[in-house]
């Protein structure tokens, strides 16, 4: 992921959590965790 893909990924939590859509935020970082994971597994 570029700096620019991680900050936009950051501000849109950020909105999500400041309008009240914890939810939906909680289940973007846990999208983005696996994929992360996933990509490590990869690369080992």
């Amino acid at each position: 992921m570029t700096r620019l893909e991680i900050l936009t990924l950051l501000l849109s939590v950020e909105a999500l959590l400041d309008t009240g859509n914890v939810d939906k935020a909680k289940e973007i970082i846990k999208e983005v965790i696996s994929e992360a994971k996933k990509a490590q597994k990869n690369l080992e």
